[in-house]
């Protein structure tokens, strides 16, 4: 099972490490397709704009159609000013003075026209000239049918033209050969008028011919600030910047729709990836082995011999791959950065979960490389994981209400503000600047109103705030898939209202003020010891459930001065009490106990030898000496620290009742005599019990009985009663 569990492992990093690109390679970004989930850069990567999209962009600025304005107005402009012009000849026609003068000064002060003296009279002796300025008014409003722009510039080599017009008609689309220019419009006028007037001397037809095309304007106005806006736009569309991603970065966000930008970036991404897929793969899987190899012999050589308790491996692997795949999964269904990712999620389970303070650290360091090598494979976001990590271990601990796992929380968000910060500076800038506090000062405020790095920072205290209440969220799912227990589930099983415990009060009192003694006596070890108290005193309540069974076989419920045992074969008494055990694992399993408390039950005698009932067979049968074995209990031995003390102060609480005037070096004796005895015997080969260990529980011990038992003042009537 292990090395399945590390094969799953190994594949879940590699799936992370390559899942984006093996679905891209599959299934080829289209453009308009919605992109299914968070696009990131696993490294330093480069993407030229301008290389990418110059092609793109210049093609888009050849399909772009410029946009014109009808101008309906012109028609009537120029109408109004050939009318204008051919009553001002009128009237000046009529005068019997020479009005020469007159008319080229309206002719210069309306049409900036400058004509001679001479053509002047000429103009006004001409007895048909109103009736010729009528026909050329006729000629230029058929021309005004067409659509005249002033310069051809902005449609040259277009095909289309959008003009818009007045409501409801609005923007149409005009082919490009429908357009003439000014020039070509008055060419048309010219030619014409000419034609049509071929027999007026040309001393009055030039001049009237000049003036008439000054009169005719285009009746299309290039719409330059709309025009420029759809170019800025095209521009905006295939930008031409060089920009550097960092590990990490998103380069198109969950859920967009493919721009043709879009489309580029990942495709020349997919490109940059595929051409180091083979140079990088290779190592990637030997680095994930590697750690999941060391891991696994962390956990079973370097833990196995110097282990406060046997660390249970398969869940702490199966946290790892669940991690895994929850982090991977905040990564591709999220737009936010990856310093978003709750990664102190993982210690804080293992905290919870009651794992100990060394597997969460181990667990955080490997699940910090791991969560590298497939986000962002740098030195900085391992640091920013692991220090995140290690705060959610340090405080981990002090949790016991769930309100408690908030406090860590923020503090790891905190920290990781810190650390983003810290290697988000650029020190080389400050260092010019010591000594001028207020400049350091400004600079520091510069970086923070970054809106780049403000969101960033942002992003990574909400990291850590979330990791809390998410491993709240997962911890019941754990609890009940692996019979695990977290302080807050233990909490429950502390109450002494518990139907077992009442139970035990009801049937076996003195058995249940035993186990009460040990709770006092294995909490206050606990707290000496540094172990979790609360795990110790739940255990002490617990432990010797199984005497319901048949309680009168245990010395402290024979009230009566009567032992069965006098009428039993040893053997079968020492069976009696040794089924204690396997009946009380029955009982708490039936009644749904946590693993962790079942274990103490299953351990507070280890594979003890049960001494009394073994000498008794050996005297009534000295001949057929029994075995040994069918005299220990099944085990397993103590396989934690925990486990351990529970198994000494249990002995140790039994043999202090027995003492006649205990004395100090009386109990320490006993105490140290009962720890070297079970020593002996192998009973502490599973656990790491320390001699610094000892020494501890032996004064608490000490201390505790002594506080406990302590003699008290004879009363007088106590005196008289002994005379």
């Amino acid at each position: 099972m292990r090395l399945i569990l590390n094969a799953i492992l190994v594949l879940a990093v590699l799936f992370a490490s390559y899942v984006e690109y093996v679905y891209f390679f599959a299934v080829p970004p289209k453009l308009g397709e919605v992109v299914p989930f968070s696009v990131r850069s696993q490294g330093f990567f480069t993407f030229d704009q301008d290389k990418a999209l110059r092609d793109r962009r210049d093609i888009a600025l050849f399909r772009y159609v410029p946009l014109y304005t009808y101008l309906p107005a012109i028609a009537e402009k120029v109408k109004t000013r050939m009318d204008d012009l051919i009553k001002e000849v009128s009237f000046l026609q009529k005068q019997k003075l020479p009005m020469g003068q007159k008319l080229i000064a309206y002719v210069h002060k309306d049409f900036g026209l400058e004509i001679s003296l001479d053509e002047a009279d000429k103009l006004l002796g001409y007895r048909n000239l109103t009736s010729l300025l009528n026909g050329i008014l006729a000629f230029e409003e058929t021309i005004l049918q067409n659509i005249i722009v002033e310069d051809p510039e902005p449609y040259h080599v277009k095909n289309i033209i959008e003009v818009l017009y007045s409501e409801p008609k609005g923007i149409v689309a005009h082919p490009a050969e429908e357009v003439i220019t000014l020039e070509q419009a008055r060419f048309m006028l010219q030619d014409k008028v000419s034609q049509l007037f071929w027999q007026i001397h040309e001393e009055v037809l030039d001049p009237v011919i000049k003036i008439s095309l000054s009169t005719l304007l285009p009746n299309l106005k290039y719409d330059k600030k709309e025009n420029d806006r759809r170019i800025q736009e095209i521009v905006r569309r295939y930008p031409s910047k060089v920009i550097h991603y960092k590990p990490g970065d998103v380069l198109v966000p969950f859920r967009k729709v493919l721009s043709e930008e879009d489309l580029l970036l990942v495709v020349s991404h997919c490109e940059f990836a595929k051409k180091n897929l083979y140079g990088n793969t290779p190592w990637i899987l030997i680095v994930i082995l590697l750690i999941v190899v060391f891991h696994d012999r962390f956990f079973l050589k370097i833990i196995d011999t110097e282990r406060q308790k046997t660390l249970p491996y398969r869940p702490l692997l199966f946290l790892l791959i669940i991690s895994i795949f929850l982090f991977k999964f905040c990564l591709l269904f999220t737009p936010f950065p990856l310093y978003f990712v709750p990664f102190a999620l993982l210690p804080l389970l293992v905290v919870l979960l009651n794992y100990g303070r060394i597997a969460a650290t181990w667990s955080t360091v490997i699940g910090a490389i791991l969560l590298t090598l497939f986000s962002a494979r740098t030195f900085e976001i391992f640091l920013f994981f692991t220090l995140g990590g290690l705060t959610a271990v340090l405080l981990g601990s002090k949790i016991q209400k769930r309100i408690h796992i908030l406090l860590p929380s923020l503090i790891v968000g905190i920290i990781n503000v810190g650390v983003l910060f810290a290697y988000s500076t650029k020190w080389e800038n400050i260092a010019p600047l010591m000594g001028s506090w207020h400049e350091i000062w400004t600079f520091f405020q510069a970086m923070v109103l970054d809106k780049r790095l403000s969101d960033f920072l942002g992003w990574a205290f909400m990291g850590g705030v979330l990791a809390g209440p998410m491993a709240l969220l997962l911890l019941p799912i754990l609890e009940m898939s692996w019979r695990a227990a977290s302080n807050f589930k233990l909490t429950k099983y502390s109450d002494l209202q518990h139907p077992l415990l009442k139970d035990l009060f009801s049937k076996i009192p003195a058995t249940y003020q035993h186990s009460m003694t040990m709770a006092f006596l294995a909490q206050a070890v606990g707290e000496a010891v540094g172990v979790n108290t609360l795990l110790l005193r739940i255990g002490a309540y617990y432990h010797d459930i199984g005497k319901m069974a048949d309680p009168l076989f245990f010395s402290e419920n024979q009230s009566s001065g009567e032992n069965p045992h006098d009428n039993l074969d040893p053997q079968e008494s020492a069976q009696i009490i040794i089924n204690h055990v396997k009946c009380g694992e029955q009982i708490a399993r039936k009644m749904g106990l946590p693993e962790l408390i079942v274990d103490f039950i299953r351990q507070h005698h280890g594979t003890l030898f049960v001494e009394y009932f073994y000498n008794k067979a050996v005297e009534s049968n000295p001949e057929s000496k029994p075995r040994k074995e069918d005299f220990r209990y099944s085990g397993p031995k103590p396989q934690s620290l925990e486990a351990a003390i529970l198994m000494i102060v249990d002995a140790v609480e039994a043999t202090f009742r027995s003492m006649e005037t205990p004395t100090r070096e009386r109990v320490e004796k006993m105490i140290l005599l009962n720890i070297v005895k079970r020593i002996a015997d192998g009973q502490f080969d599973e656990c790491n019990l320390t001699t610094r260990n000892i020494a501890k529980i032996v004064k608490t011990l000490s201390d505790s009985l002594m506080a406990t038992f302590h003699s008290r003042v004879t009363y007088p009537w106590q005196e008289k009663n002994k005379r």
